[in-house]
């Protein structure tokens, strides 16, 4: 009897042996749980418009906490640090010419931090970078030349213009969606009055939309609308 309480007993002591094994093989074969990257903070910069109403680019600040931006001697890459991790880099044919100034703003009035590459100017490129939260990464904004770029902070509009030549100039007004520019009009200015026939005028501001039918044409700027007689002084044109 107490050989075979004792082989009943080791018997148990090995199952038991067994399970505690089978579940320790069990509890370190189960995956890990993948961790979520943290999402990084990208504040803008809080910039108020002035007396005129509008923020403008020399407004916006050259640095950022977290923020640097390297941009390459030819000028056709920037790479984007995060206190000092590397993030990203954007290339593009022409980022900025001959000067490569950085601005960080909130181009789309999201709160997020954006990065604008240039000096402004006309007859220059510039690069304006929008920062994608869900994605985590900046979008570059194509098709437009991003001269003289100003904010309107009562309609969120991003406003831009220059010239096409010695007498014609225009300025677009652009709302954005999420990180898309979406032009909302446009006004072609028409210095010379012996001009406009070349130019299918028929007065010196011609207000058109994205599809270019026309919206307002008018001989004086006070023949616009109210945010455009703004812009018109803004740019004294």
């Amino acid at each position: 009897m107490k050989t075979k309480s004792l082989v009943l007993g080791t018997l148990a002591l090995c199952i038991g042996m067994c399970l505690i094994t089978a579940c320790d093989n069990t509890n370190n074969n189960k995956p890990e749980t993948p961790t979520t990257p943290e999402k990084l903070v990208m504040t803008a910069p809080q910039v108020a418009a002035n007396e005129s109403g509008f923020i403008f680019l020399e407004d916006f600040p050259e640095t950022d906490p977290h923020l640097t931006v390297k941009v390459s001697e030819d000028f056709t890459t920037a790479t984007i640090s995060y206190d000092g991790k590397e993030i990203q880099t954007v290339t593009s044919d022409e980022l900025a010419s001959d000067t490569a100034l950085v601005r960080f703003l909130d181009a789309n009035f999201d709160g997020l931090t954006d990065i604008y590459i240039g000096p402004g100017v006309p007859r220059t490129a510039n690069s304006l970078l929008v920062w994608n939260e869900n994605e985590q990464k900046f979008i570059s904004i194509e098709g437009t030349s991003l001269q003289n770029a100003m904010l309107e902070p009562e309609t969120k509009s991003f406003i831009e213009g220059g010239s096409n030549s010695a007498v014609e100039y225009y300025i677009s007004r652009s709302l954005f969606n999420g990180d898309k520019m979406e032009m909302q009009e446009q006004l072609s200015v028409i210095m010379a009055p012996e001009e406009y026939a070349n130019n299918n005028v028929e007065h010196k501001y011609t207000l058109s939309d994205p599809e270019g039918k026309v919206l307002c044409s008018t001989e004086t700027a006070d023949g616009l609308p109210e945010i455009w007689q703004k812009i018109v002084t803004v740019f004294d044109y």
